[in-house]
């Protein structure tokens, strides 16, 4: 009786044991709504995943924007040297960077707002500046591979268990939607994947919004990069005598001589002007002060005129500088107390070597292919 219980105890035991390893018909596994949304998501990774590679190893970009219905192109290399019109706060401010060298052109309202001194005004000049000026610096955060990290960056902190969006363009090209308004990029849906557009608000939430709610995005390559190198060299060579927006200068006059010819009735005002300068040039760059003479000159019952003159110089030094004014003399013998009144200003201008420039673009954009 002993031993039958112990065989019975054992057999059950093992019977037990052989019950904890059967499979439960029913075990719950992943449905096939939820493989669909993993499905999705995959193809969501790997379209954006291609789109910033293709962005990064692009050698030259093209961004549209479009201001009060105008539409605006701004193009730039991989290495950050760039052309074209740029949303600014409503404006349309015109920018140029060449050989590690940026340039500004806007109205004169918009300098009337920024300028360094308010009495400057640079008009429609261009100006030697840097890209901190702005509220973003366009060729260090708008070149192919930072736009790129950027842009990387800001997709990776969006909620990435949302499920992705797919829209329409309206030429009919799907793309995922990424973001929420008004910080969202677009990529296409088919290959290649390619960053169609993004919020400039991605990639500096205080400074982007300045420049508009979208830019459009497009590769550049072939015949395109060589309009890009022709256009960019034509507006290097417009560059004219820059501003320094960086520098402020003021002029001084001193040992003001006026020598009238008799007879003649040319009056000849000569002084010298010394200039000073507050301030350094953009990364350093050579600058030259240009003066500008205005001399009123004045005669007792002759009236009064003016002449100007105008040099540059190098800063801190001193030139000589003159101009002429001729009376209209009456038919009779006279003798006249003449005045002279000489006020001279000073304006930094870049020492543009515009040769110089075009070489390394020509150097750039060879390695380009343009």
């Amino acid at each position: 009786m002993r031993a039958r219980g112990t065989v019975a105890a054992v057999l059950l035991l093992s019977g037990l044991l052989a019950g904890c390893q059967v499979a439960v018909p029913g075990t719950p596994g992943v449905s096939a709504a939820d493989q669909e949304k993993a499905d999705r998501r995959a193809e969501q990774r790997t379209a954006v995943d291609a789109a910033l590679a293709a962005l990064e190893q692009a050698p030259a970009l093209a961004l549209k924007a479009t201001v009060k219905g105008a539409e605006q192109q701004f193009r730039i290399t991989r290495g950050g040297s760039a052309v074209g019109a740029l949303p600014l706060e409503g404006r349309v401010v015109q920018v140029t960077s060449a050989a590690g060298q940026f340039y500004l052109q806007a109205d004169a309202d918009y300098w009337k707002a920024h300028a360094i001194d308010e009495g400057t005004q640079f008009g429609t000049s261009w100006v030697r500046s840097q890209g901190t000026e702005l509220p973003m610096d366009p060729a260090a955060r708008l070149a192919p591979a930072a736009l790129a990290g950027a842009l990387r960056k800001a997709i990776a902190g969006m909620d990435q268990a949302r499920e992705p969006v797919k829209a329409k363009l309206p030429d009919g090209t799907e793309v995922f939607q990424l973001g929420a308004a008004p910080s969202v990029v677009r990529i296409t849906t088919a290959k290649p994947n390619r960053v169609v557009s993004f919020a400039p608000a991605l990639l500096d939430p205080q400074g982007g919004p300045k420049f508009g709610a979208e830019f459009q995005v497009a590769p550049l390559t072939g015949d395109a990069i060589k309009k890009f190198h022709t256009d960019l060299d034509n507006t290097v060579g417009g560059l004219g005598q820059p501003f320094e927006g960086l520098v402020q200068a003021s002029a001084v006059v001193t040992n003001d001589n006026l020598d009238c010819k008799d007879f003649v009735g040319s009056c000849t005002t000569t002084v010298d002007v010394s200039n000073s300068v507050v301030g350094s040039p953009a990364s350093g760059e050579k600058s030259t002060v240009h003066l500008n003479l205005s001399v009123e000159v004045s005669a007792d019952s002759l009236g009064s005129q003016t002449c100007t003159a105008a040099a540059d110089a190098e800063p801190y030094a001193t030139v000589k500088m003159s101009c002429t004014v001729t009376f209209r003399l009456p038919n009779r013998t006279a003798s006249y107390q003449v005045l002279s009144k000489p006020s001279a200003t000073a304006e930094v201008r870049a020492a543009l070597d515009v040769n110089a420039v075009k070489q390394k673009l020509a150097t750039e954009f060879a390695a380009l292919g343009g």
